[in-house]
Order: C-alpha cells, then sequence, then structure tokens
C-alpha cells in the first residue's frame, strides 16, 4: 500500500521534488519513489541513505551519477528539517506543516542533526575530550567543569544575603585564561557547542564574549556572546533607518490618521456597510514646509551618495573621467559589456591576502567585472538624477518618487550610502545567552544588555578603527579605512514566539540615553544552517565541473554569504527550485538596537559626529558605564526573580553532567 497525506490548512508549503537527471538515474529515482510509496514514513530516510550507499558502491562518479548523489543529500536534509514526504501517483511532494514551524522542539530537531554531527568529526572529538580531561594548573586539578558556575555557592550566597554574583565582562582573544589557564578562544568554542545550533565559523568582522562571575573562584562562564557582520537586506529594520524608497515615500506623503465607521445601506446584509474615513493630521501649508525641510536635507544626500560612491571606483582601465558631471547612456551600456565579458572570466578568483598591491587586485577578472557593473549602475542613476524635473529638491524629490525609473534611482542612492555605513558601523548579535546554572538567574538578558555596553563599542572601535577595507580597497585600487563607530546592533529570535531574554530590555545609559531591544517586525527569510556539510561538499564538486573551476571560492569580493550562494545554485543544479527549500518556513522576530542618541541620523548621512551620552575614548567612564548596566540588570531581574520563582528549587536539580559534552 501507498502512504500519502492529504494537504489541508495545516500545510503551510508544498512542493513537488523532480530533480533533472539522465535517463538512467532518472530510472533509479522512479524506483525510489516506488520503494517509498510502500513504505512507513518511519523508514523513509534509511531507503533514500541505502540508495546513497548503493550510488557510493559504484565507484568513479561521472556528472550525472554525482548529480544523483548530490539530489539524495538533499532529500536526507530536507526531511531532517522537517519536511513531509508525500508520494502520489508516482510523483514526490515535500510538504511543511505548521507544528513543523512553530514547534519549539521541532526547530530544535531540524537544527540537531547537523550539531550532533558535529561531535562525530574527529577534530571535534578530540577538542572536547581536551576540555574535559583533568589537569593540572597551578597546583590544582581541573577540567573545564570548574568554569561551570557551582549552584551551592549560589544558594549559599542567597542564604547569606550576600551578592549572588559578580558579573564581568570579557574580550575573547587567543591568550589563556589565567584563572584555568585554557585558551580564552577554546572556552567560548566549548561553552558554543553546547547551543542548539551548529557552530560554524564566521567570516568578516567578529568580536567573541565571555560573561564571568568573579565571585566563584574560576571565574565561571555566566553567558557568552558574539557580533558578527550585519545581514545585508533586510526590509524591516532598513525601512526604521529610512534606507528604503517607501520610508522616504512615506516622509512625503500628507499625513493622515485612518478610521472605520458603519454606515447604514438598504439591500445590504445586515443593512449596514464598513467605511473607511480618512482624516488629516496636517494643513496644506504645514505639509509643504514638513515636505520641504525633509526634501532639501534627503535629496542632496542622495545626489551625493552617488558620487561618493563613483570616486571610489578605480576607472581608469574603464575610460571614465570621475569628473564627468552629464554621462552618456552609451557608456553605461559600453561598462555593462564590460561587465558581461569579464563575468565569464571570473573562475578560480584568488586574493592576495598577505601583501596586496590594491591596484593589482583591482584590475584582476573579478574587480574589474565588479567595478564595471558597479560604475555602470551608478552612472545610470546620475542620468536619472540629473534629468529629475523641478526648481526645487521637493519637486525633483516628488517627481522620482512618481515613477518607477526614479524609484530605482532613489534605491540605488540609497544602497551606496548603505554598503559604506553596514560594513563598518553595524553589527549583528549572532550569538547571545546564558549557560546553567545562570539561566536560572535570568543571566539571558544581562548578556543581552552587556553586548550593548560601552565596553563593547569601545573594543569595536579600537580593533577596527585602522582596519583597511578589504572589497573597498580593491574597489578603488588603494588602500581604503571606513569609519568604524559602532552606532547599530540587529538580532533576530530563533522562534517565532520571539525570545524571552530580549523580552521588554531596556536600560538607562550615560546622559539621557538608552538601551532597548526594539521589535521591527517579522522574518521569514531565507537560510542555509539546516544543510549538511556532505550536502554543501557535493554541490561544491557539482558545480566546479559545471562551470569549468570554481567561481565561488570563498574571497573577497565574489558575493555576500559564499555558503548561500553554493547552495541556492546547488539546488538549482539539480533542477529543485531553490526558494522554497531555502526559505525557513519560521517566523521569527527582529530586534534593532540604537547604540547612539542619532543612530539613523548618522546611517543616513544626516550628522557626521556620533552621540552615545558617553565618551567611549575615556576608559575609567566606559568602565562605569558599563558597571552600571551591570547594577541595572542586578536590581531589575536577578533580585526580583528570587521573589518570583522557586531560583533555590532550579539550582538544586542542576546537573552539571547534562550540560558536558562529551556526555552527549
Amino acid at each position: 500500500m501507498g502512504f500519502t497525506n492529504t494537504e489541508d490548512e495545516s500545510t503551510i508549503a508544498s512542493e513537488e521534488f523532480s530533480p533533472l537527471l539522465s535517463d538512467e538515474f532518472k530510472e533509479r529515482y522512479r524506483h525510489l519513489i516506488i520503494r517509498l510509496t510502500h513504505a512507513l514514513p518511519i523508514n523513509r530516510v534509511n531507503i533514500i541513505k541505502n540508495e546513497i550507499n548503493q550510488i557510493q558502491k559504484l565507484g568513479e562518479r561521472d556528472f550525472e551519477q554525482l548529480k544523483y548523489l548530490t539530489v539524495l543529500s538533499v532529500l536526507v536534509d530536507l526531511t531532517q528539517q522537517g519536511w513531509i514526504l508525500n508520494v502520489n501517483q508516482g510523483k514526490l511532494h515535500l510538504r511543511m506543516e505548521n507544528d513543523n514551524v512553530d514547534d519549539k522542539k521541532m526547530i530544535r530537531y531540524r537544527l540537531s542533526a547537523e550539531r550532533n554531527a558535529q561531535f562525530k568529526t574527529d577534530s571535534v572529538k578530540t577538542f572536547v575530550d581536551s576540555m574535559e580531561a583533568k589537569k593540572n594548573y597551578r597546583g590544582n586539578t581541573i577540567s573545564i567543569r570548574a568554569l561551570i558556575g557551582e549552584p551551592n555557592t549560589l544558594l549559599d550566597n542567597i542564604h547569606n544575603n550576600q551578592r549572588i554574583c559578580d558579573p564581568y565582562i570579557q574580550l575573547v582573544t587567543n591568550e589563556r585564561d589565567e584563572h584555568t589557564g585554557y585558551k580564552l578562544s577554546d572556552i567560548w568554542r566549548y561553552f558554543r557547542y553546547t547551543w542548539s545550533i551548529p557552530y560554524k565559523t564566521m567570516p568578516g568582522r567578529n568580536l567573541f564574549y565571555l560573561v564571568r562571575d568573579r565571585a566563584q573562584t574560576y571565574h565561571p562562564i555566566m553567558g557568552i556572546f558574539a557580533l558578527g557582520n550585519s545581514v545585508l537586506n533586510l526590509t524591516v529594520r532598513d525601512d526604521d533607518i529610512g534606507w528604503t524608497v517607501d520610508s522616504i515615500k512615506a516622509k512625503m506623503v500628507k499625513q493622515t490618521e485612518n478610521s472605520f465607521c458603519e454606515q447604514r445601506i438598504s439591500g445590504t446584509p445586515n443593512g449596514k456597510i464598513k467605511v473607511k474615513v480618512s482624516r488629516c493630521l496636517e494643513s496644506t501649508e504645514d505639509y509643504i514646509e514638513r515636505t520641504e525641510k525633509f526634501a532639501n536635507k534627503i535629496y542632496p544626500i542622495l545626489d551625493n551618495n552617488i558620487a561618493n560612491s563613483i570616486k571610489e571606483i578605480y576607472t581608469v582601465d574603464l575610460g571614465y573621467h570621475k569628473q564627468t558631471r552629464y554621462p552618456s547612456e552609451d557608456k553605461v551600456k559600453a561598462l555593462e559589456l564590460i561587465a558581461e565579458e569579464y563575468s565569464k572570466k571570473s573562475i578560480n578568483n584568488k586574493n592576495n591576502e598577505m601583501n596586496p598591491n590594491w591596484r593589482e587586485e583591482a584590475q584582476s577578472n573579478l574587480f574589474k567585472r565588479k567595478r564595471a557593473s558597479e560604475l555602470a549602475k551608478l552612472l545610470e542613476t546620475r542620468i536619472v538624477f540629473n534629468e529629475a524635473k523641478g526648481e526645487s529638491h521637493r519637486e525633483r524629490l516628488l517627481y522620482l518618487l512618481s515613477n518607477e525609473e526614479g524609484r530605482r534611482a532613489i534605491h540605488t542612492a540609497l544602497i551606496a550610502n548603505r554598503k559604506r555605513k553596514i560594513g563598518s558601523n553595524m553589527m549583528d548579535i549572532i550569538v547571545c545567552g546564558a549557560i546553567p546554572p545562570y539561566n536560572e538567574l535570568l543571566a539571558g538578558k544581562l548578556v543581552s544588555l552587556l553586548a550593548c555596553s560601552p565596553t563593547v563599542i569601545r573594543d569595536y572601535t579600537d580593533r577596527y578603527s585602522n582596519q583597511v577595507s578589504e572589497i573597498a580597497s580593491r574597489m578603488k585600487g588603494e588602500k581604503v579605512i571606513r569609519d568604524s563607530r559602532l552606532v547599530y546592533l540587529g538580532t533576530t529570535s530563533l522562534y517565532a514566539s520571539g525570545s524571552s531574554q530580549y523580552n521588554r530590555i531596556k536600560a538607562p545609559i550615560g546622559d539621557g540615553g538608552k538601551i532597548e531591544f526594539r521589535k521591527m517586525g517579522i522574518t521569514e527569510g531565507y537560510g542555509t544552517v539546516f544543510f549538511s556539510k556532505e550536502t554543501t561538499n557535493l554541490f561544491s564538486k557539482l558545480l566546479e565541473i559545471q562551470d569549468g573551476g570554481k567561481r565561488i571560492n570563498h574571497v573577497f569580493g565574489e558575493g555576500t554569504s559564499p555558503r548561500f550562494r553554493l547552495i541556492s545554485r546547488g539546488l538549482s543544479t539539480i533542477g529543485i527550485k531553490a526558494d522554497a527549500f531555502l526559505k525557513h518556513y519560521s517566523p521569527r522576530i527582529v530586534y534593532s538596537i540604537n547604540l547612539a542618541k542619532n543612530t539613523n541620523e548618522f546611517l543616513l548621512g544626516i550628522d557626521n559626529e556620533v552621540d552615545y551620552g558617553f565618551d567611549i575614548g575615556d576608559e575609567e567612564e566606559t568602565r562605569q558605564r558599563t558597571q552600571e548596566l551591570i547594577d541595572y540588570w542586578y536590581s531589575r531581574w536577578l533580585e526580583k526573580r528570587l521573589t518570583t520563582i522557586d531560583v533555590e528549587g532550579r539550582l538544586n536539580q542542576f546537573d552539571v553532567n547534562q550540560l558536558l559534552l562529551g556526555n552527549l
């Protein structure tokens, strides 16, 4: 008998899984579907894995065999992500249900496959064993257990009305911990492996931190966090900052208030209909005055964004003079042809990472393609701005907003600025949470606050203030150092219900400033975390054969998220709709944290100076303001926690063996 599932309202996505295969492997795939049809759902993954073993026994792999093997590996990954196999009339459909999206246990299960696979690799097993093995340090026998909080000490402090814990923040380096002798980076790595999300190294700018408790002997770890490069495209965030055409358009329309009322209409059901009523909130004079003021501020910035971006492109070999105020359409077309020509040559890209000659790097196939493409887009935008009709900034801005070409030009001008800011003045919180038993003391909220602390802003500025921007330098053909004042942090919840550690976080800081995790909206987004290492390796081999070389080499300039592009292109190569299976189907709440009083104004380019409300150049003030956040957490959350739940009971139930990775 065949097992099929009918779709109902619980189904949120259904996709046919029909890969592009040669006749030989199409027949094998057809027989596989037959076996799946007659199998119990619980056995389906093993059937696919058995087919993988059979293909691997065939020995040397040609392109079509490799493609079929990749198809099977993708299928295994998708079933472990929560996709349900539905076989009907000889065709395989994959279905995602609501229960598989919203349920926290299901999300943890979807993440667990790759996470658990990590612990089977020799390097990770060796690392875990070395951290958990006993060693002698300064006359004491210790292991990583020494860095796990002792619940009895916490309980004694509670009973004796003493300070329960004494938190502090520590930047992770390759230095050794003075209390245990372990490398700080190894300590962070060990506790990161306890997360449900698989551990992956992140390219680009990164800062890693430990939050520790100096009230206990070895200063155990209360929590960890890390900052990484901001997501490039996030509409709800960009709308709030003012980086979207829609956000500018909203500023240029008359402010109204909408309400609804019932109106009696004969001949309609119940004799009533709901009527929308709009009420103007400003007079025509006020509207014109407000929009003139905004346009006079934003229009020159948009125009300047284009000029600044053109200045940052090496153009000698592109036949363009940067002083040209009125470029021609013919020049744009010529640049597009150059970009197309060099796109075909951009294979097996390599960057000189040691002592780069920026001029030579700019003239590489990869960056000549990027420079020509970017310059063509910027010149096309300049042409549109030059042709905008109107006598004033307000009239020209309204004209651009009134047509598709104009809106596209505004978008390009906004992106030109966003590229500079997003890689240097913004970061995302990519890891953040408490380590048991401190989770019972709401240390997650402490860690969240400290991720936004003056200490972190200072550390970021110190580390990156003189860092050369790799991509910008290759685009310009000379060394470029970006402004590195951190003014914004973003993050997302793992679950649709949000994150309890981010809820209602608001704390005063500095001179009239505040730290607040603001909910910006919901995003489903796309990601690759659920695809295994085996699958990505197969994608890489497949694409290398198809392209006659590697187009994705994880080098600066190829584009954002090499892993995402690899998997997206890989899925397309085997004939599977990439968008469908790269989508999370798991709504996540987007949070933003403005670190300065004028974050948005600075990111838009309206302000050139940053107002933090404190001086990050003053070491003592930086330390004091960070300590104020710790003290605020202690009184606002920790002390109240003791009165709302049975903290003592929970601490008594803590079992350190459940946290140790060697017991997994």
